[in-house]
């Protein structure tokens, strides 16, 4: 009898917590369909479309979703075309398109030519270009150079990918400007920057080809970000907020406006060959360049070649400005890096060299770092040493006791890696 109850029981909660079920799912289709869509937004065009399987009350709502999310991997260029058939928002808000194999390329242009007819704002182009496309067949057309509804750009590409606008380029809307791994010459990135009036933010990741990237008409660009270029020549006298990462010199020629920088340099293998002098010089007239910074950030990189001025006898730059060290980030200590002589390092008073290996750094090294950095500075009011975990939790605790007493020193971990920004 009791095996009977307990029978019971489990089909009666079974049968409840299926009502529950189905109860909450009604619930959601009810929801208005601009709601829906809105939900849909969030998640790959593909998944989206999967729900048209749940019944008939959700098998057209993915199509008026304001945003699309298209991968050339899983999908074919045929099913493509017959997404976007379906598709009936007449304003789209964002487009990300994702092109990694041959069949889908060509049909890169009537996608894009689509996102913009629905007036796209967020426009993201992932491009995979090695080994199966030509410089013609990664070049855009005209009609990609001419819009006034797109405020958010994004292009990336696995290889380079050239971008070489024949017209005038005009996006009038265009606030944020991403190029990743994209070809661009002097006179292609000129014609970028002067058909955008109301940019605010430019990002250039892997871009080489131009020399000189002069932002001077640029009068509303508060944000810059170049990592990784050919770029030997920055004239950005209406930025904010700097963060440069560069595997060659390159001269800051008017940052009068800056108040934020971040600052680290590559090294290529290559770079072994190069004299530790080049660096020093490299990364010392970084600095002289800021004189309005309060703010400042030194990747890993970026202090291990001013810990080599210092050994060397070029003394650690003095910040006279009176605006300047309200903030400084030493981000890292990563003090084990290639092309340096390990002979020739920081070293705390004790003499023990700094970058045998990550795992040797001590205490008394970092303390030996933050005295010369208080001592070489003039009205620094907070200093940031960020640790990264996977090398530096052993030490974080005893840093933390040691600096306690001193309200202008701050010790964080970070689960970034060295090469996170």
């Amino acid at each position: 009898m009791a095996d009977g109850n307990s029978t019971a029981a489990i089909r009666l909660s079974s049968s409840h917590r299926r009502l529950k079920v189905e109860s909450a799912v009604d619930s959601i289709s009810a929801l208005p369909d601009v709601i829906l869509q809105h939900i849909l937004s969030f998640v790959p065009t593909e998944l989206a479309i999967g729900t048209s399987l749940l019944s008939t009350r959700w098998r057209h709502v993915w199509c008026g979703t304001p945003s699309l999310s298209l991968c050339g991997n899983t999908l074919t260029a045929d099913s493509i075309n017959e997404t976007l058939t379906r598709y009936t928002a007449q304003k789209m808000t964002d487009f990300h398109l994702k092109i990694i194999t041959k069949k889908t390329i060509g049909h890169m242009h009537i996608w894009i030519k689509f996102a913009m007819s629905h007036n796209v704002e967020n426009l993201s182009l992932d491009i995979n270009s090695g080994g199966f496309m030509n410089d013609d067949e990664c070049n855009f057309p005209d009609f990609f150079y001419i819009n006034s509804s797109v405020n958010q750009l994004s292009i990336k590409s696995t290889y380079l990918c050239n971008i070489t606008p024949i017209c005038s380029v005009s996006w009038t809307s265009l606030k944020k400007l991403s190029l990743s791994s994209c070809g661009l010459s002097d006179e292609s990135m000129d014609k970028l920057i002067s058909g955008c009036p109301f940019l605010e933010s430019l990002s250039l990741c892997w871009c080489n080809k131009f020399k000189v990237l002069d932002l001077t008409k640029s009068l509303r660009l508060r944000a810059l970000e170049v990592k990784i270029s050919c770029v030997t020549e920055i004239v950005a006298p209406h930025t904010h907020c700097l963060i440069l990462r560069s595997a060659l010199s390159c001269t800051l020629v008017d940052a009068a406006s800056l108040t934020e920088s971040k600052l680290d340099i590559f090294f290529f293998s290559t770079n072994s060959n190069f004299k530790l002098d080049f660096f020093q010089a490299m990364v010392l007239k970084m600095l002289g360049n800021l004189q309005n910074v309060e703010k400042l950030t030194f990747g890993g990189n970026f202090l291990q070649v001013l810990s080599l001025a210092e050994v060397l006898g070029v003394p650690f730059p003095k910040f006279k400005n009176e605006h300047l060290d309200k903030y400084l980030n030493l981000q890292g200590l990563y003090l084990n890096l290639q092309g340096l002589n390990a002979d020739q390092c920081w070293r705390s008073k004790d003499g023990v060299a700094w970058n045998k290996s990550r795992w040797d750094v001590e205490v008394k090294h970092v303390v030996s770092l933050v005295e010369l950095v208080f001592k070489n500075t003039k009205t620094l009011d907070k200093l940031v040493v960020q640790l990264n975990e996977r090398y530096f939790r052993h030490i974080f605790e005893d840093l933390v006791t040691t600096f306690s007493h001193n309200n202008n020193v701050f010790i964080s971990l970070s689960p970034d890696t060295p090469d996170a920004w």
